[in-house]
């Protein structure tokens, strides 16, 4: 709060609070004695508040601070009544997580049960099984080649140059670490258990697709010399899906609220941070390796979805 002038009386003082509510500027009077001082909330509103006190001052009768009273308070109300509501939903999504109505996603529960499997059997073979050789990006059997060039796109590329698409999107269902498995997990199922509720699973099959085809491309076929944006044919994980899928929800929490889908700003304060631990390199330091091309190319592609759908 910052203190930006007095006015002599409370009627003058309550009127012009009154007009800098009406103009988006959060504001608020204080007797001091014979005064009345003028506070307001914003520092990036100061300058504008106290360009509007002075122009107040010249002629508190003017045309413009008639009926700014009414506006402010209808102002106000409309304000309380969109926070009771944003409040309300916060509720309601919290009783439903409760309540465990898991039975209603049907496609969340086979891409959990699918990435589960996949998990188990890559444990039991290892990087030298069959199955993650059909799965990966690109077959490791290649880099034993003697043309192989890990900085070609071209050849991290080759068998889906070769019509092997399904490992544009496969990768994504693929962990060979627990910790990693069970994270992306958690998070999936709270994201896509609300977006295939409310808008049912053809949709979440598209975006799920989409977004895992576009993250891996992007990791997969990036620049080698890009740091920690760095493409790389050996990575795994549904990370890229979830950051997708957040950025899906906070595009429809934001400028869509009549979806019903909603995603708190702690989540994504806490998933943004974690991005950014991961570009910066902090946790490559700590021998965590990221797919953080991934990652963001996901959250773009996910908020670009949002919008158009």
């Amino acid at each position: 709060m910052r203190q930006i002038g007095t006015l002599p009386q409370q009627v003058l003082a309550e009127r012009f609070t009154a007009f800098l509510i009406t103009r988006g500027i959060a504001a608020t009077a204080e007797e001091d004695g014979q005064a009345w001082l003028i506070w307001v909330r914003d520092e990036d509103d100061l300058e504008a508040a106290q360009q509007a006190l002075r122009e107040f001052l010249q002629n508190p009768e003017d045309h413009r601070y008639q009926g700014v009273i009414r506006e402010a308070a209808e102002r106000l109300q409309e304000e309380t009544r969109q926070r009771e509501q944003t409040r309300r939903r916060q509720v309601t999504m919290s009783e439903k997580w409760r309540r465990g109505q898991s039975g209603n996603v049907p496609l969340v529960r086979a891409v959990i049960g699918m990435c589960i499997a996949v998990f188990l059997l890559l444990n039991f073979g290892g990087p030298r099984s069959t199955v993650y050789r059909t799965l990966a990006f690109c077959d490791p059997v290649h880099v034993q080649s003697e043309d192989w060039n890990e900085n070609r796109a071209a050849d991290r590329a080759i068998d889906i140059r070769r019509g092997e698409i399904w490992r544009l999107a496969t990768p994504a269902f693929m962990h060979m670490d627990l910790i990693h498995l069970v994270f992306n997990m958690i998070w999936f199922y709270m994201f896509g258990s609300q977006i295939e509720r409310r808008q049912g699973p053809m949709r979440l099959v598209l975006l799920v697709l989409v977004i895992a085809v576009l993250s891996n491309a992007a990791q997969g076929l990036a620049p080698t010399d890009w740091g920690q944006m760095s493409g790389t044919h050996r990575f795994l994980g549904l990370s890229g899906v979830v950051y997708g899928l957040l950025g899906y929800l906070w595009i429809k929490t934001t400028q869509d609220p009549a979806s019903g889908l909603f995603v708190s700003g702690s989540t994504v304060a806490f998933l943004i941070i974690w991005l950014l631990l991961g570009v910066t390199g902090i946790l490559a330091g700590f021998g965590m390796p990221i797919a953080n091309m991934a990652h963001v190319a996901g959250l773009l592609v996910g908020l670009g979805l949002g919008y158009l759908l």
